[in-house]
C-alpha cells in the first residue's frame, strides 16, 4: 500500500512539472525609463527621447557659471518640447555635477558617454574642466558643446582639433584683443597685470591682451606683471607694486570670487585708475562686490541695449547669477538641435561635421559661424561694458 502511495505521488510530480514546462514563464515587467537611463547611443525612434548630458560645475568655487549655464539650456529644451522636440524626439537633459574638481570632471563625464550613453554634452565655460576631459573625449563619439575660451581646449599644438571639443564664444585670443583694443581707443597707456598662473582661463588671456598693446607701441613693464597661484589671497600685496606705479589700468581676467577681492584689495590701497575684466566682472559681480563699479570695465556676450536680450535678462536676472551665461546655455541647446535636425544621431561623423560647418546661426549671443580648423567661432563680435555705480552700461560693440 505504502508503494502504490509512493507510486501515485511520483506520477502527480511528474505531471506538475510537465505542466509547468508547458507554461511560457511569466516575462517580468520592464521598469519605466527614467532620464538617468535613457540610453542614446542608438538614435531614438519618432516619438522616443533624446538624452542629451549638460557637464558643469553645480558646486564649487565657480557653481555661478555653471549653474547658470544649466538653467539657460534647460529653458531651451523646454522650449523646444513645447514645440515638438527635436524629429518628434522629446529631448532629456541630464547635469553631471563637476565639483570643480578635474578628477569629478573626467568621471562625471565618462559616466555620460558610457553608462547614460548621451547623444552630446552642454559642456562648461571653465577652461581647467575642458582641459582635463579633451584627452578622454577623443575615445568616443560625443560632440561636447562648450564655452572654455582657451585655445588648448580644442587644439593640440600641432594645430590639430580634438574631435569632440568645440567652443560657442569667442577665444581667448579674440577677447584678449578686444579687451586690449578697447583700452587703446580710450587712452589707456599704461598698466599692470594681475593673473592667476594656475587658472587656464586666466592664463589664456594674458598673452593676446600684451600682444595687441604691443601692436601699437605699448608695452608693459615685466615687474608689473605679477603671476599668482590659488594659495595666494594676501592680494594687497601682490597689487602694492602696480598701484605704486599709478598706472592708468589693471587687467585683471580672473573669476568673479577672485575679482571681487582684488577690486576690493586695490580700493583699500587708495588706487583711482580703471580695473579691465574679462567676462566674469559681468553681473553678478557688481552686487557680490556691493560697492560703486564706475572704474571697472569688462567684456560681455550680450548686448543688453537690443529689446529683446533686455527682456529676457530682465526675466532670469533675480533666478541666474551670470546672465551671460544663461544665453550662452540657451544657444548651445538651440544649434544642438538644429545639427541634430540635419545630420541625425546614425553616423557620429555626420553630427560632429554638421557642428564644425555651423554658419551664421542667429542666437542670443550674437551671429555664429564655427571654423572647423580651430572649432571656435570665427569673427563673432562682443561688447564692452562699464557700470554706473551698480548698474551695467554697454559701451561698444567690437569685431572679432
Amino acid at each position: 500500500m505504502k508503494k502504490i502511495l509512493a507510486l501515485i505521488l511520483a506520477l502527480v510530480m511528474v505531471f506538475a512539472l510537465a505542466a509547468c514546462g508547458d507554461t511560457p514563464a511569466e516575462t517580468p515587467a520592464e521598469e519605466p525609463t527614467t532620464e538617468d537611463e535613457t540610453p542614446a547611443s542608438e538614435p531614438a525612434e519618432e516619438g522616443g527621447e533624446l538624452l542629451i548630458g549638460c557637464l558643469q560645475d553645480i558646486t564649487g568655487a565657480t557653481s555661478s557659471l555653471g549653474m547658470s549655464v544649466e538653467a539657460g539650456a534647460r529653458a531651451a529644451v523646454e522650449e523646444i518640447n513645447a514645440n515638438g522636440g527635436i524629429n518628434g524626439m522629446t529631448v532629456v537633459m541630464k547635469t553631471y555635477d563637476t565639483k570643480g574638481d578635474v578628477t569629478e570632471a573626467v568621471n562625471a563625464y565618462i559616466t555620460a558617454v558610457t553608462v547614460d550613453k548621451v547623444a552630446l554634452i552642454i559642456g562648461p565655460p571653465v577652461a581647467n574642466i575642458a582641459n582635463a576631459i579633451k584627452e578622454t573625449s577623443e575615445g568616443y563619439d560625443v560632440p561636447i558643446l562648450g564655452f572654455a575660451l582657451d585655445p588648448q581646449c580644442q587644439m593640440r599644438e600641432d594645430g590639430t582639433t580634438y574631435k569632440n571639443m568645440f567652443c560657442l564664444q569667442p577665444s581667448a585670443t579674440t577677447q584678449g584683443e578686444i579687451m586690449a583694443s578697447f583700452a587703446l581707443k580710450n587712452g589707456l597707456e599704461t598698466f599692470g597685470i594681475l593673473y592667476n598662473q594656475g587658472n587656464s582661463y586666466s592664463l589664456s588671456l594674458l598673452d593676446p591682451f600684451i600682444d595687441r598693446l604691443a601692436e601699437d607701441g605699448v608695452t608693459v613693464d615685466e615687474s608689473l606683471i605679477i603671476p599668482y597661484s590659488a594659495s595666494d589671497t594676501d592680494y594687497k600685496t601682490l597689487l602694492q607694486p602696480i598701484v605704486s606705479a599709478n598706472v592708468d589700468a589693471i587687467y585683471c581676467p580672473n573669476y568673479t570670487q577672485e575679482l571681487v577681492a582684488i577690486v576690493t584689495a586695490a580700493n583699500e590701497l587708495g588706487y583711482e585708475g580703471k580695473v579691465i575684466n574679462g567676462l566674469d566682472a559681468a553681473p553678478s559681480f557688481n552686487t557680490i562686490y556691493g560697492g560703486d563699479c564706475s572704474n571697472i570695465y569688462y567684456i560681455n556676450n550680450i548686448n543688453t541695449d537690443d529689446p529683446v536680450t533686455a527682456e529676457m535678462a530682465a526675466a532670469v536676472e533675480d533666478s541666474v547669477s551670470a546672465v551671460n551665461k544663461y544665453f550662452l546655455g540657451y544657444d548651445a541647446v538651440m544649434i544642438a538641435k538644429m545639427c541634430v535636425e540635419q545630420a541625425g544621431l546614425d553616423d557620429p561623423a555626420a553630427l560632429i561635421s554638421a557642428i564644425e560647418n555651423v554658419t551664421d546661426f542667429e542666437g542670443l549671443t550674437g551671429t555664429l559661424t564655427i571654423d572647423p580648423e580651430t572649432h571656435m567661432p570665427d569673427g563673432m563680435g562682443m561688447f564692452m561694458y562699464t557700470y554706473d555705480n551698480q548698474t551695467p552700461v554697454m559701451l561698444e560693440e567690437f569685431a572679432g
